[in-house]
């Protein structure tokens, strides 16, 4: 039977949420959703990106990559100014010890002579053991490093590689050495301007003054202490970042 009187007026009461118009029970089916979502909650955001090509060219998450030029100049003042400084004292040591052995025309003066030569010698190997495996494994710099600002550090963790790994480094610069010494020359065009011997050691050369305390940068999309990140509850001492928590 039709209603004579048309269609009531003014607002209509609104069904419950999930009925059906005409009261027929609750709404079969699945629940409407979002525009734009695929189920009853927002997708998870998709996880950050990791690894190196997250981070522009020259750059490390443990700092600035030093260049070519760099990592050349704190190897002449490592290798070639020690050997220049030695050559000179050999010189002297054995211009005078010839002219002693001459003029007392013996041969203890030609003895004490070898015996200058032998500690030479010895000290000589002492100091480049000292300097380019001890210094660089545990504070990360060699002589020439520190006077140029950069550092030898794994590129994992960001720490110095420690005497055994330098040591091992120092034996790996051999294949650098070997065709025309071309892995020498290797950070010119490579990404992470490393050598050879860096990449069998997995090591970075990076500015110092690019590092901050305490460690390397933040990874993107995690918090770290000392970086506040949006989302998070921030750090005491910093300023209040969008979405973050306010601060008790």
């Amino acid at each position: 039977m039709t209603n004579p009187y048309g269609p009531p007026s003014g607002p209509q009461p609104q069904q419950p949420y999930g009925q059906q118009p005409g009261g027929y029970g609750p709404q079969s089916g699945p629940m409407p959703q979002q525009p734009g979502y695929s189920g009853g909650y927002p997708p998870a955001a998709p996880p950050p990106s990791q690894g190196y090509g997250a981070y522009p060219p020259g750059m490390h998450p443990f700092g600035r990559l030093a260049n070519w030029g760099y990592r050349a100049l704190g190897y002449l003042l490592d290798v070639f100014v020690p050997c220049i400084v030695f050559t000179v004292v050999m010189a002297i040591v054995g211009g005078v010890g010839g002219g002693i052995a001459a003029s007392a025309n013996s041969g203890g003066g030609v003895a004490v002579v070898v015996i200058i030569d032998i500690v030479l010698y010895i000290a000589m190997a002492v100091f480049m053991i000292w300097n380019l495996c001890y210094r660089r494994g545990t504070t990360g710099q060699t002589f020439g490093q520190q006077v140029v600002k950069i550092k030898t550090i794994s590129e994992e963790s960001g720490q110095p590689i420690g005497f055994g790994g330098a040591f091992a480094r120092q034996l790996c610069h051999i294949l650098d050495g070997l065709a025309c010494d071309i892995g020498w020359l290797f950070p010119l065009w490579d990404e992470k301007r490393q050598t050879f011997a860096d990449k069998i050691m997995k090591t970075v050369v990076v500015h110092v003054d690019d590092l901050p305390p305490g460690g390397g940068y933040p990874q993107q999309g995690y918090p770290q202490q000392g970086y506040p990140q949006p989302g998070y509850p921030q750090q005491p001492g910093y300023p209040q970042q969008p979405g973050g928590y306010p601060q008790q």
